[in-house]
């Protein structure tokens, strides 16, 4: 019952007979007790062949485009250095024609001078931005711009500052532009008939260089809203004064002193010129006005002249 089992086409089988090993192949396992043959020596060499093409191949995959790219680029940068040299060298790209627009006191050639420009030079030799900056080194330049027209022209425009006026103090004299900004100093005899800014310590260029320029564009701010008010009587302007006990005083030119204190002066010139108005009809001529400060917010006085 045991001993023997049918197979498939019906013989009978002993199932205590040897069975013949299975051939050993790809996809068999072998058996536990199963001796591997060693490889022969021409099959061993085949497989480090294979593996050592195999590690070229990949070392080839990822070096080569590194490699051609770098070729490229160099080649790229070759061909660039040819194609500058060459245009250096070719007259047509030599700088022939500088236009300067927008000076007034400077000449065109201190704008020149400044800026670094000159005819001849290699058009792609022309350091915009550098030419820019230096020009605005210069006190008197408040804007300035520099553009390359090929293929031998370069554009220079500049702002230049307006004076406005005349800064005075124990040493030379400075011209005031519209921003505060001191522009130049300026002999007595070269000086423009502008306003005239007094009582600035300008030793604090050194010691209080911000101080000093608060005060200072607080003095250009009061003189543009006098021009935009106007003095009583159509009087002009001729001094601005930083007064030792603050604020400031405002001297026309036919010699009256209003001393106008602290800010906001607005409202101080609206008072100013209700007051002259009041004197005028009562035919008083005054030397000095007091306008109204913190102490004696509401009072005005006055000191009659001849």
């Amino acid at each position: 019952m045991f001993g023997r089992r049918s197979s498939r086409d019906g013989s009978r089988a002993d199932a205590s007979a040897p069975t013949e090993p299975r051939p050993s192949g790809r996809g068999c396992t072998r058996g536990v007790n199963e001796r591997v043959a060693p490889a022969a020596p021409g099959e061993e060499k085949a497989t480090r062949r294979r593996s050592w093409r195999r590690t070229l191949g990949f070392a080839l995959a990822v070096s080569l485009p590194a490699i051609l790219g770098l070729g490229a680029i160099g080649a790229v940068a070759f061909a660039a250095d040819r194609a500058t040299n060459y245009l250096d060298r070719s007259s047509g790209f030599r700088v022939e024609r500088i236009e300067v627009v927008g000076q007034e006191r400077l000449t065109q050639g201190e704008v020149l001078s400044r800026a670094g420009l000159a005819t001849g030079a290699s058009i792609f030799d022309v350091d915009i931005r550098r030419a820019q900056e230096q020009l605005l080194r210069d006190p008197w330049i408040i804007r300035a711009f520099v553009e390359k027209e090929m293929p031998a022209t370069v554009l220079v425009r500049i702002v230049e500052r307006r004076p406005i006026a005349v800064l005075t103090g124990s040493g030379p004299l400075y011209l005031v532009g519209e921003d505060a900004s001191l522009i130049a100093t300026s002999s007595a005899g070269e000086a423009p008939d502008l306003p005239v800014l007094t009582g600035f310590d300008l030793d604090r260029q050194r010691t209080d260089p911000v101080g000093l320029q608060g005060e200072l564009e607080a003095a250009v701010d009061l003189l543009r809203l006098v021009d935009e008010v106007g003095l009583p009587g159509r009087r002009s302007l001729s001094e601005i004064h930083r007064s030792v006990r603050g604020g400031f005083d405002v001297i026309a030119a036919d010699g009256l002193v209003v001393h106008l204190g602290q800010g906001p002066y607005r409202p101080k010139l609206r008072r100013l010129a209700e007051s002259s108005a009041a004197l005028a009809e009562r035919s008083l001529t005054p030397a000095e006005i007091f306008l109204p400060g913190v102490r004696h917010p509401n009072r005005v006085g006055v000191r009659l002249g001849p």
